[in-house]
């Protein structure tokens, strides 16, 4: 509620219409260089059983190249650990493209090192965000077939037996698809991970942690649809921090801040779990109580505004003196809602001029106030 004067928290109200939240999302890079260096563990230790089983199959040069790999996989952790990111991505690149290279041509296309560079196509298509992911994609392409070319033409340069070579081309295909599938559950947990987010920022107030007037609106119809089929009351809080603009201009926007905060963990503390609270704007918060009669959430209301009164909010080793001043009406179903909103403004209105920190009831609307709305809804 906009305030023009020191005293303007009871300047005359008008009724409000929800806002849409601003909307934002950025997806943290922190969780894909983790994975980063995730995977240069994981092809570190595979390539430490590959000198092992490359020894033990007599190809030396392979064990050799393996324990080159793990040297570069060492660093690439490394450059991620200094946030030299860039560094440590090409390192990775040019071990993976050298050794799918050089085992192709030292034991057969047949061995499967060329299975690792497919890794990479799914990483360019998502990571990439500049338009280079198709170039990427074809000159990755380019050299995949150039390497195919050139084995078909050399042939093995230390060929294997038939029979290792076909159990290190099922170990290939194995990790490829080990691989594939990590891959892709880090894809998936970081699309769920923006969609909570985005999810959080459409419905949720960024201070406080409680719903906005969008979902607040939401919550409100489903709220209202059942109390009308189950035929019990529903109520409508409004509240109000008394004296905000005087924190704001004496103590700070910051401790303006921990005020709305601690407001907003005392709301949650004494409304119930089925009770849909939301900050409202500015220094105003907002409750809907279902299966709640208007003199019950009056007496929630005097608990809650009692319970701030007596609960200094220490700022700096001082203690703020808060109160709460509330408008309290009940809705009759889900088109007077709007109007039971300025009803219950209405109340604040009187309790701000009554002297503040106090709970007024609104009046009850007669039958012909409450039906026009109803009528427009139908209409």
């Amino acid at each position: 509620m906009a305030r023009s004067a020191p005293d303007s928290d009871i300047a005359p109200r008008t009724p409000r219409r929800f806002a849409v939240p601003q909307r934002g999302s950025s997806l943290a890079g922190k969780a894909y260089w983790a994975m980063v260096k995730q995977v240069a563990v994981m092809a570190a230790v595979i390539d430490a059983g590959y000198v092992v089983l490359f020894w033990w199959l007599g190809s030396g040069p392979l064990a050799i190249i393996n324990l080159i790999s793990i040297a570069m996989y060492v660093g690439a952790y490394q450059l991620v650990t200094m946030r030299r990111n860039t560094a440590a991505v090409t390192l990775i690149w040019l071990e993976v493209m050298l050794h799918a290279a050089l085992g192709s041509l030292l034991i057969g296309w047949d061995s499967g090192f060329h299975y690792y560079l497919l890794l990479f196509i799914p990483t360019i298509v998502v990571a990439n965000t500049r338009g280079y992911a198709v170039p990427l994609v074809l000159a990755l392409l380019a050299y995949y077939l150039g390497l195919r070319a050139v084995c078909d033409w050399l042939g093995p340069l230390t060929p294997l037996s038939p029979i290792s070579l076909k159990w290190v081309n099922a170990l290939h295909v194995a990790l490829v698809f080990g691989m594939l599938s990590a891959l892709a559950a880090f894809y998936r947990r970081t699309v769920l991970t923006a969609e909570d987010r985005l999810r959080k920022q459409a419905t949720l107030d960024p201070l406080t942690g409680l719903n906005n007037r969008r979902h607040f609106e939401t919550l409100a119809t489903h709220v209202l649809a059942r109390s009308q089929r189950d035929g019990t009351p529903v109520t409508l809080l409004l509240c109000d921090v008394d004296h905000f603009k005087r924190v704001n201009d004496e103590r700070g926007h910051a401790v303006g801040d921990e005020v709305l905060m601690a407001i907003a963990r005392m709301l949650g503390q004494n409304l119930r779990d089925g009770d849909v609270v939301a900050r409202w704007g500015g220094e105003e918060f907002v409750a809907l109580m279902p299966a709640s009669p208007l003199d019950k959430a009056c007496a929630t209301a005097e608990r809650i505004r009692a319970a701030v009164q007596a609960t200094p909010l220490e700022v700096d080793a001082t203690p703020l003196a808060l109160t709460l001043s509330f408008g309290v009406a009940l809705v009759h179903g889900v088109q007077d809602l709007h109007a039971a909103i300025a009803r219950a403004d209405k109340a604040l209105y009187d309790a701000k001029n009554a002297g503040r920190n106090r709970v007024s009831a609104a009046q009850e609307p007669t039958p012909a106030e409450i039906m026009p709305s109803q009528a427009a809804a139908l209409a």
